[in-house]
């Protein structure tokens, strides 16, 4: 497997403090070869010191990867899956927890959400927690693999207003799930099998509440992909598109081009 990535952040046109947080890091092991992990944490803007919560998360990500990780290479892949996923829930518990340790000396409220993508071999799991996203762009189109945990999304699903109204509703960014604030963050776990190239896409909604899928795909689909930079680049414009059409959030997405 060959990782082609990069990182575009920026607080935007409007707020001040970027919130959000992001990683990609990319090892090479002895019996999978290359694995990847890239994620993206939206401090929550409404709350006090969201990039506090956002950056807590990402070195916990980090860390993880660095450190537990590499623990569980002799697993068989079926055992390594199960004790990847087990091992990331704990950590978003023990995450939580520090997270509101923090805000109860200070007397403040803060929380994050997180979206990770780790590959191993063939084969990669997402966890998401809140409405950070992540996309799977292949060459004949894009695939979101995951569902939002918000009010909005809940309306959606049960058919009390259409994506278009969503857009609109004071609601849309009151989040059921986010890791701190109170326990009990139930993440929301995927597994699947690439079975050719493809850009992996982890997102805050600042990037993607404008920028449409087939944007997305036109930018950065993995035959656009022919260097980092030049995906850094593509980034970039899809940013300057999303503040053409006054996106106030911060925006940040981490970005892997995946080569079998």
């Amino acid at each position: 497997m060959e990782v082609k990535a990069c990182i575009f952040t920026d607080a935007g046109k409007v707020r001040r403090i970027n919130q959000d947080a992001t990683m990609i890091k990319v090892a090479n092991t002895k019996r999978y070869g290359r694995i990847s992990f890239a994620c993206v944490c939206d401090g929550m803007g409404g709350l006090q010191r969201g990039e506090v919560a956002s950056c807590k998360a990402v070195r916990a990500l980090e860390n993880w990867f660095m450190e537990e990780l590499p623990l569980m290479q002799n697993l068989d892949e079926e055992e390594l899956w199960k004790a990847a996923e087990t091992s990331l829930k704990r950590l978003m518990v023990r995450t939580g927890a520090e997270i509101r340790r923090y805000g109860k000396h200070r007397g403040i409220r803060l929380g994050t959400t997180v979206a990770a993508f780790l590959q191993i071999g063939m084969s990669y799991m997402t966890l998401n927690i809140g409405d950070s996203r992540i996309y799977l762009i292949e060459s004949d189109g894009v695939v979101p693999l995951t569902r939002d945990q918000s009010v909005i999304q809940d309306k959606i699903d049960k058919g009390l207003i259409s994506s278009e109204e969503a857009q609109k509703d004071p609601e849309r960014n009151v989040l059921l799930q986010c890791v701190g604030i109170q326990p009990g963050a139930d993440p929301q776990v995927g597994h699947g099998t690439l079975k050719k190239n493809a850009t992996v896409l982890v997102c805050s909604d600042g990037f993607w509440r404008t920028v449409a899928k087939e944007e997305m795909h036109d930018k950065l689909c993995p035959q656009m992909c022919v260097t980092s930079d030049d995906m850094l680049e593509e980034c970039r414009k899809l940013a300057m598109l999303a503040w053409k059409r006054k996106e106030e959030d911060n925006i940040s997405v981490a970005a892997m081009c995946l080569e079998m």
